[in-house]
């Protein structure tokens, strides 16, 4: 067998992508610009009956890559973004 199978010559260019400006925006970075404002969270528990479909009105206290933190009269309460649906700022 001929061992230049694998030996094509093709060197990656690592530099390839230093060229290309990407702006990339994360709704962890918008959120964080609304911290303190008033939001309604929009979102499904798919496994659950009682949780299925809610929303969560509050005041927004934190941001994570992963979580937002919402406060209200009844408490505190941790969501995820996986059940997010959507979002609407009311303070503006």
């Amino acid at each position: 067998m001929n061992n230049n199978l694998y030996n094509t010559g093709y060197i990656p260019n690592q530099n390839l992508m230093q060229g290309m400006n990407y702006n990339t925006t994360y709704v962890e970075d918008y959120l964080k610009n609304n911290l303190g404002k008033k939001i309604e969270a929009h979102v499904s528990f798919c496994d659950s009956i009682e949780w299925r479909d809610s929303v969560f009105t509050g005041i927004l206290e934190d941001v994570g890559k992963d979580y937002m933190v919402i406060k209200n009269n009844q408490g505190t309460y941790v969501i995820w973004n996986v059940y997010i649906d959507y979002l609407v700022i009311l303070d503006k």
